[in-house]
């Protein structure tokens, strides 16, 4: 059954292809002038002549996915208020965002990141950690954003996290008591008013995606051209060619009462 799956796949894809290339060549309307349902089930015999055609291309996307780049120390799951795999996340992320904000020459300001933890949409396992992971893991194209917020809206975006039960953050912590944001601190400093601060997010989030419509007030907002995907495999094989086997601390930072 898989194996005619795939072959349906692959022949809705040419007959797609086939009509595309049809209307493309005619300036008139394309039509059909008859129709017939055919019943696709697994009495169809696959076709060697397709199958042939997209092994190729079947192998070298398998070989690509199931390239090992690292290993872990313990299986990590996605789950609120925030575990080992959203701060293992969120710290890559406000690493790159560093980079980015060194290499664009911004001002020195404190960095936090912000993931949101539904967006993780799959655990990585113990053990080998390979390309296939990371896709399942974040099946998204999101990109890294930079933004520049004030200190009454991080206020503003914590109350946020803690309202929606919590999200994955680097470089900040606060307790959330009684609809309260609760000794707030950014780099183990107490967050304060009227100063600013960069945050670094993908650019769903930015966008006001998942009710983050704090992030659409930001002062200033800097897209990054790497996607979130691509730096996660990235600081993955940097750990990897140190030497160095995933085991990020569990420690909470979004803290419920």
């Amino acid at each position: 059954m898989q194996h005619f799956g795939r072959f349906k796949n692959v022949l809705f894809i040419l007959l797609l292809a086939g009509f595309i290339s049809t209307s493309c060549q005619h300036q008139e309307k394309p039509h059909f002038s008859s129709s017939e349902i055919i019943e696709l089930d697994s009495s169809i015999a696959a076709s060697p002549q397709i199958e042939s055609y997209i092994a190729p291309l079947r192998d070298s996307v398998e070989t690509i996915m199931n390239e090992i780049i690292g290993q872990t120390k313990k299986k990590m799951f996605p789950k609120k208020p925030g575990t080992a795999l959203s701060n293992f996340i969120a710290d890559l992320l406000r690493d790159a965002a560093k980079n980015e904000i060194r290499k664009s020459n911004k001002g020195n300001l404190p960095l936090i990141s912000v993931i949101n933890i539904n967006g993780l949409r799959a655990p990585l396992p113990k053990g080998n950690i390979t390309v296939g992971n990371i896709y399942s893991l974040m099946p998204f194209e999101n990109q890294l954003v930079i933004l520049k917020l004030s200190g009454e809206e991080i206020t503003e975006l914590f109350n946020h996290i803690g309202t929606s039960g919590g999200d994955g953050i680097a470089g900040a912590t606060f307790t959330f008591r009684n609809q309260q944001v609760l000794n707030p601190k950014i780099n183990e400093n107490p967050l304060k008013n009227g100063q600013f601060y960069y945050v670094a997010t993908s650019d769903y989030l930015a966008s006001g995606g998942d009710h983050y419509t704090i992030f659409t007030k930001a002062s200033e907002k800097h897209t990054s051209k790497h996607k979130i995907r691509d730096l996660i495999i990235s600081h993955i094989r940097e750990l990897t060619s140190h030497g160095i086997i995933i085991n990020p601390t569990d420690e909470k930072r979004v803290i419920l009462e």
